[in-house]
């Protein structure tokens, strides 16, 4: 897992999706994402509680692990503890959240929105739609006004923190081309581990040793499969790409 930080920790994901319900404990995984944009492991903590100090404390921990070495992005939920130690370990590392996450909360706080899909759509277009910062003022502020959202808390706190979602606004630093919707929902349904709630700590050892093995499994398959056959290509397999591919 320090090898895969090494070559792949510019980028990683920070989710705590997961709970081991017999301990009650918070299943706090680092994922990263490999050459084949497949998921990588980095290390995998418990939480009793979810306080800033905790989060400062984990952070140290796994920073002094790897060596000192900082992710240059990492995503993460809107949790403010989470915010606040990434600011005190990590302070030159682009904080993203989770876009996955704020749909999510869309959908439950503004339940009388559900059935409009053109707020959706709108909605969606601000988070990862938007090619520049013009158009993302634009679009903001015409749905902002059509559903009388102009002065809402939420919204206007949401616009405050749009330098860590908007699409539109993260030309400037390495993200490895991922969304985070996209690599958090992936993250969450690919390390389930299947445990249960009466699932013991030793047990969930095993299930993540399991997981982590078919993880690598696949990246060997990967690998394996990119030196053998000719490269393929959306576009026609002629003329000098067909003698760049041989």
């Amino acid at each position: 897992m320090k090898e895969d930080y090494r070559i792949y920790g510019d980028v990683m994901v920070f989710d705590m999706t997961y709970r081991t319900n017999k301990y009650n404990l918070v299943c706090a995984p680092f994922i990263g994402i490999n050459n084949h944009w497949n998921n990588v492991m980095f290390g995998c903590a418990f939480l009793a509680n979810e306080k800033v100090e905790s989060f400062q404390w984990l952070f140290e921990v796994f920073k002094k692990s790897m060596r000192g070495k900082c992710p240059i992005t990492l995503f993460t939920d809107q949790d403010q503890a989470i915010a606040t130690a990434i600011t005190k370990v990590f302070p030159q590392t682009r904080h993203r959240l989770c876009l996955w996450h704020l749909q999510q909360n869309v959908v439950s706080r503004f339940s009388q929105l559900k059935s409009e899909n053109s707020f959706k759509a709108t909605f969606k277009k601000c988070l990862s739609g938007c090619a520049n910062e013009n158009e993302f003022e634009s679009c903001w502020k015409s749905m902002t006004t059509k559903y009388n959202l102009e002065y809402h808390s939420w919204f206007c706190r949401l616009y405050g923190l749009r330098e860590k979602w908007c699409t539109a606004l993260r030309k400037d630093f390495f993200f490895a081309g991922i969304l985070s919707s996209q690599r958090s929902e992936s993250i969450n349904h690919a390390i389930a581990f299947n445990a249960k709630k009466n699932t013991s700590l030793t047990e969930f050892y095993g299930i993540f040793k399991a997981t982590i093995k078919h993880w690598r499994s696949k990246e060997q398959n990967n690998e394996f499969q990119c030196s053998k056959p000719i490269p393929e290509s959306v576009l026609p397999m002629t003329g000098m790409l067909k003698h760049a591919s041989e």
